[in-house]
């Protein structure tokens, strides 16, 4: 039945009123994940380097990050961190501390997060059905969305 009404209406179980209530639960995954990357600096320039395998686990880690914040419809949380993150490093730096491997490795996968979600938004920005589903000034289609309304009807 649920898959049936996904099918002839994309995401009407979901969308963004629905999830409003669900992104209050991640306030507190997205507050570990800060307080976290806040003791992730040294003073110390040669450890601030990431290691080769870290860097070819940014890609997958930013696309986890990715599908959570368009699924889970977490954007505003999402940014709000990032930017926290941000001015954390900017404050951080002005003390002559650096990011450490772990905070490196977090900060990339936020950046490629943040560039994935926006390559998202540019390349849906246009699609009509999409942009009624998630009406107003922030517009982040899901892709469960997406994939009801464009790959599944194709088969």
């Amino acid at each position: 039945m649920e898959a049936t009404r996904r099918r002839q209406n994309p995401g009407a179980a979901g969308g963004p009123g629905a999830q409003l209530g669900a992104s209050f639960l991640y306030i507190p995954f997205f507050l570990i994940l800060f307080m976290y990357f806040s003791g992730c600096f040294t003073a110390s320039k040669a450890e601030s380097l990431m290691p080769g395998p870290a860097l070819l686990l940014v890609a997958p880690s930013g696309l986890y990050y990715w599908y959570l914040v368009t699924e889970g419809q977490i954007f505003i949380l999402f940014i709000f961190t990032f930017f926290a993150m941000l001015a954390l490093v900017l404050h951080q730096k002005r003390k002559r501390l650096f990011l450490d491997s772990n905070g490196l490795f977090l900060f990339s996968s936020f950046a490629l997060t943040l560039l994935l979600v926006a390559l998202w938004v540019a390349w849906l920005w246009n699609d009509p059905v999409l942009r009624k589903k998630y009406p107003g000034v922030i517009y982040v289609p899901e892709p469960w969305a997406f994939y009801t309304l464009h790959i599944s009807s194709q088969h």
